[in-house]
């Protein structure tokens, strides 16, 4: 990339911009072929990104063994906005080629981000007790917002994406407890269908989404919002089932109380 392309795409990955624009953005730098400079300048961006983004960003950083980048790459992740959107399997792999004392900062941030059943009880006890009373309409303009992106990727009525489920009667067969943890713990249970999948391929690479399409031929996967990726079934070695939702953790953080309180009420009220 050249420096206008460059700085372009970086201040495209802005919580103001749409969210297919951030995450578009984000991909492009992971699979462009940034130097150590242009990486340690990336950094900054790494720290503010959301959810959606932070993920993508990080397959930049696995063609580099410099011990500077890696080092400073595990401290821009601890002062991330959107740490918590990450899960410690994501992490690893980004380290494998640095040299042992990377791998050990990034063992010790990834061991701190293992969540375990009883902590992420008791974080829903503590925010289900928190939440002041929603309303349904404020929610509704959150989901449709590109704050949350929700609708990019789920369908209510007519509207909205088809990448994760149809949330049109979701209030009649969920309770306001399984909302919030689908919300805070996207990651805790699957929707039938809607499972995690992770396809590696001949040459080594491994892609991690929800099967849209499989044939003879080919599978396609819905990778986030707006992305999918279509692989011959030549090419693929390995396909096993993956622990990590497509939809990103930690969207409770970016949200008021209020905000995740209205959010879920309009979820309760899709009958």
């Amino acid at each position: 990339l050249d420096d206008a392309t460059y700085d372009f795409l970086r201040a495209q990955i802005n919580p103001s911009q749409p969210p297919l624009q951030r995450t578009t953005a984000a991909s492009i730098l992971a699979r462009a072929r940034l130097n150590d400079t242009e990486l340690l300048r990336l950094l900054d961006t790494v720290q503010v990104a959301g959810p959606l983004e932070l993920p993508r960003l990080l397959a930049a950083f696995e063609r580099t063994t410099s011990e500077t980048v890696g080092t400073k790459l595990v401290a821009a992740l601890r002062a991330a906005s959107s740490l918590s959107s990450l899960r410690a399997e994501q992490i690893k792999p980004v380290f494998a080629k640095y040299p042992e004392a990377v791998q050990q900062q990034a063992a010790a941030l990834a061991a701190s981000l293992n969540a375990d059943a009883a902590r992420q009880k008791k974080r829903l006890d503590e925010l289900e007790k928190a939440l002041p009373s929603g309303d349904r309409d404020r929610g509704r303009r959150l989901f449709e917002s590109a704050q949350t992106a929700c609708s990019t990727c789920h369908q209510v009525g007519y509207l909205g994406g088809r990448d994760g489920p149809d949330l049109s009667r979701i209030g009649s067969i969920r309770t306001g407890r399984d909302l919030l943890e689908a919300i805070v713990y996207p990651s805790a249970s699957f929707v039938r269908s809607y499972e995690p999948m992770i396809v590696t391929t001949r040459s080594g690479e491994e892609h991690s989404g929800v099967v849209r399409e499989d044939s003879s031929g080919q599978i396609t996967l819905v990778t986030g919002p707006g992305s999918e990726v279509r692989l011959a079934r030549a090419d693929i070695r390995d396909m096993r089932p993956g622990s990590v939702s497509i939809m990103p953790q930690g969207l409770d953080e970016h949200l008021t109380p209020e905000q995740l309180a209205d959010l879920v009420a309009f979820l309760k009220s899709l009958k």
